[in-house]
């Protein structure tokens, strides 16, 4: 299986469906993949078989069928349309009814007109798998809808991560190489303006392109700071655009209100605006016109399928060499060694993997300093009783070809060696992510074998992993920081520190759920309601078609 292919095609494909052989529920494996192959003798279960059935038949391109132009061609995301009845038996048919008539009325409100979605990247990060989710059943309620992607080169990258560094409110790690971005006091009024020029040019070159694939009648929804730029020349080429933002509230909020200044440039142009909670506007651009819509989880994404009864997450990951081997892991000899993952999972580690039976810590999230990764290995070791004998995991993506994260992983292998025969307990994994399927798979495993799964992040965005975590039953514990707070009630579907700094806060919560397990337990449950009710794929699929009819009327 083609990892680029499969990275696009999966979570919104009809015919193909490249998923995992009776861990999931799917009888076969496709395009060569050898993840997780004879892992169980049990039948699907007759949900997941309807599910494979109906994603089999339908495969009904959403993109008219004159096809992209070649100038955006490369840039494009392929997207067939998706069925809401593949999660009526999560959601419930009155739900579904719902969903079906909300996307309906959009479709006929907008007559015909396509809906353009554009964002930087297809694979990786929160933006990308909530389109992946959300975007295939817009397209089978009748919307057209497509998808691209921007072109833009390293030092654009580079200064609009800065320009998120300051949207967040916390310092960048170091100046650009593209010229400092406002508010992360890393440069002069010059440095500001070169990364204007720079930014602006970029845009205005892409924009030339994405018009010659776009009808002027067209809706175009952009998403997040990368794609602000777009907003002028679109407007005057005649189309409808809405802008997305996805950063969560600053830490700091002077620090961010020059990354909305310089925004401010193009920003109130667009025709509609939209966050995913209150506050995370300025209060020039939450006024009429700008909506709230809280993104959600896919729950037939690999990420969180649910896993066949009687597949042991503990078999995943000790095929991956995450868990150490045991009887209670794989029954017999290690007939699963070679089943999981094309290349080893990478662990930075001195006492071997976590023993099989330890209470497992997690935190998911990628090597960035607003994580505070490093925060999480001095509050676990400092603060977290050692009689417990939980084990600490620290997992994201491989650093290959970013070197951004690889600095923190490498700040973050300095403090773990730091802590002497402490570190025994901390783990720093990479997962691989040439093959998402792997990786998502190897994140689902890792969170259903977790005891308590965390996210101390200083700053975020919505922060789905809270919801990710809380949907396999997993208490959590996180910081109060960006759209966690909505996901959260605290003490009753999981528990939230004091502020994202709070080490000794955060060791005291861990320490309460590793003794009380029949609470952790209960915050699970609680948890996974939570996010069934709030934050799976048809809440965000509703409240999006209701901006599309809006959008259309207007």
């Amino acid at each position: 299986m083609q990892g680029s292919r499969w990275s696009t095609r999966f979570p919104v494909c009809g015919k193909a469906f490249p998923i995992f052989e009776r861990v999931c529920g799917v009888t076969r494996l496709r395009h060569g993949n050898r993840l997780l192959h004879k892992l169980s003798t049990q039948a699907p279960s007759a949900s997941h078989e309807r599910v494979i059935r109906e994603r089999g038949k339908l495969s009904r391109p959403s993109r008219p069928a004159h096809g992209p132009s070649p100038a955006v061609a490369a840039h494009e995301v392929p997207l067939s349309a998706a069925s809401l009845s593949w999660i009526e038996h999560l959601v419930g048919t009155e739900r579904v009814a719902q969903v079906r008539s909300g996307v309906r009325a959009a479709s006929e409100r907008l007559d015909g007109r396509t809906v353009w979605h554009i964002s930087d990247n297809p694979v990786r990060g929160g933006v990308a798998e909530l389109l992946r989710g959300n975007l295939p059943y817009l397209a089978g309620g009748g919307v057209l809808t497509r998808w691209a992607t921007l072109d833009a080169p390293p030092e654009f990258r580079q200064f609009t991560k800065e320009l998120y560094y300051a949207l967040c409110g916390v310092a960048p790690p170091a100046p650009g190489t593209g010229g400092s971005a406002p508010g992360t006091g890393t440069g002069t009024g010059a440095d500001i303006e070169r990364g204007r020029r720079l930014y602006e040019r970029v845009c205005k070159e892409y924009a030339a392109r994405l018009t010659a694939a776009v009808d002027r009648n067209s809706v175009v929804v952009l998403h997040d700071h990368q794609t602000a730029g777009l907003i002028p020349h679109l407007r005057e080429h005649g189309c409808t655009v809405l802008w997305r933002a996805h950063i969560g509230a600053a830490l700091r909020p002077e620090l961010a209100a020059p990354a909305w200044e310089f925004l401010g440039r193009y920003l109130p142009s667009a025709h509609r605006h939209i966050a995913s909670y209150a506050g995370v506007l300025p209060s020039p651009l939450a006024g009429a016109g700008s909506h709230i819509v809280p993104p959600s989880i896919d729950p037939l994404s690999p990420k969180n399928l649910s896993l066949q009864p009687g597949i042991d997450p503990s078999r995943l990951l000790v095929a991956a060499g995450l868990v150490q081997d045991s009887a209670a892991a794989v029954p017999g000899t290690h007939a699963f060694s070679d089943l999981l993952l094309r290349h080893p999972v990478l662990i930075v580690r001195d006492g071997g993997p976590v023993p099989a039976q330890a209470p497992l810590v997690t935190q998911v999230s990628r090597w960035d300093r607003v994580k505070d990764i490093p925060g999480v290995i001095r509050g676990f070791a400092e603060h977290v009783d050692p009689a417990f004998g939980a084990h600490l995991l620290l997992v994201g993506p491989n650093t290959t070809g970013d070197r951004q994260a690889q600095q923190v992983f490498e700040e973050c292998r300095e403090v773990r060696s730091a802590l002497g025969s402490r570190r025994d307990r901390v783990h720093l994994v990479q997962v691989p992510t040439d093959n998402p399927a792997e990786h998502a798979l190897t994140i689902n495993a890792i969170q259903r074998r977790s005891t308590v799964l965390v996210q101390k992040s200083l700053a975020e965005g919505f922060g789905l992993t809270v919801s990710e975590a809380a949907w396999k039953g997993r208490p959590v514990i996180a910081a109060p920081v960006g759209g966690i707070r909505q996901q959260i009630e605290h003490g009753t579907t999981g528990l939230l520190l004091s502020g994202p700094r709070d080490l000794p806060g955060f060791g005291q919560a861990l320490n309460s759920l590793l003794e009380d397990r029949s609470y952790a337990e209960e915050l699970g449950r609680n948890g996974r309601e939570r996010v069934l009710r709030h934050y799976l794929t048809d809440s965000s699929v509703l409240n999006f078609a209701g901006v599309l009819s809006a959008a259309a009327q207007s």
